[in-house]
């Protein structure tokens, strides 16, 4: 097993560096099950969304994920054999997600995805161009306060829906209160790292960065440090390809540059045919990308990413 792992973590480490192979233990702490193959290992964990929670739901309302390492001389086929297995274990109930992240640049191993049927569903991009410190702010770009709560709300409930039409996500019955709870805990953190695009005084866009002290989940995947996570990034669809969105994220990345961070991540979803260009054209480039698939609904089988866009 600790061979399969460091023979993984060499091949990963060999596609792109930046890329941390994390320890499986923690999903296995969890009460996740362990899975084994010749040349792959890997640990299961299942999430349903609570009504309760304080934050959005990125996924469907149930996501079983498998954390997976494979070796060899065809990971390919040592991931197949590991997924049957992980998949014959399995009692989805109907709508659920299935979803497996994998290293980008590592492309040896996916075809055994795509081949079970599994699609890119979102990507978490990394941008290491540290933006020049001091430049001016950007136009129309200002520090949201907490008397803008209910413009925030707005425009994440408006990219809820967006990312919506995709597939993957829904908008649950939660996910409006879930919303405010979210805005306003970024709020109350005081970091100011949360601004709102204006236009004629009216809010077109809003875009949400976590500090390195609220980061550290995402930040897990990456070998750098200090890293920042974009939550949540949206422009309204008059203001698009009128450079709202690059006002906010240059606004954003100035912040960042002034703060001495150089490193920052965020998840947009891979369907949507906005976000991969965006995002590169703002100097991110793909570090993970999840896998998934649905299983059947009453309605039929259907391929459902999830995130800031």
């Amino acid at each position: 097993m600790s061979d399969v792992i460091e023979s993984h973590r060499e091949r990963v480490r060999a596609a792109d560096p930046l890329v941390a192979v994390t320890d499986l233990g923690s999903v296995t702490d969890l009460g996740g099950g362990w899975f084994e193959t010749a040349g792959a290992v890997g640990a299961s964990a299942t999430i349903t969304a609570d009504p309760a929670a304080r934050a959005v739901h990125w996924g469907p309302p149930t996501t079983h994920s498998l954390h997976a390492r494979a070796a060899g001389d065809d990971p390919a086929d040592a991931l197949g054999r590991l997924l049957d297995r992980w998949i014959a274990a399995l009692d989805p109930e109907p709508g659920s997600g299935l979803v497996v992240s994998w290293p980008s640049r590592d492309t040896a191993p996916v075809a055994a995805l795509a081949r079970r049927g599994f699609a890119p569903r979102s990507v978490r991009a990394v941008r290491t161009r540290p933006a020049a410190a001091g430049e001016p702010p950007s136009p129309g770009v200002r520090q949201a306060s907490a008397g803008d709560l209910d413009a925030l709300c707005a425009l994440y409930l408006e990219l809820v829906g967006y990312e919506a039409q995709f597939g993957w996500i829904e908008v649950l019955p939660s996910t409006p209160a879930a919303a405010r709870a979210e805005i306003e805990g970024k709020l109350a953190r005081g970091d100011g790292w949360c601004w709102l695009a204006e236009t004629g005084g009216e809010a077109v866009g809003m875009l949400a960065v976590h500090h390195p002290a609220h980061a550290a989940g995402p930040a897990a995947c990456v070998n750098a440090s200090p890293v920042a996570y974009v939550g949540s990034m949206y422009a309204r669809p008059g203001s698009r390809g009128r450079g709202v969105g690059a006002a906010l994220a240059a606004h954003a990345h100035a912040e960042a540059a002034a703060a001495g961070v150089g490193t920052i991540l965020v998840d947009y979803v891979a369907p949507n045919p906005l976000s991969g260009p965006f995002w590169s054209r703002q100097g991110y480039r793909p570090l993970i990308t999840t896998w998934g698939r649905l299983t059947p609904s009453g309605h039929g089988a259907a391929q459902r990413g999830g995130s800031a866009g």
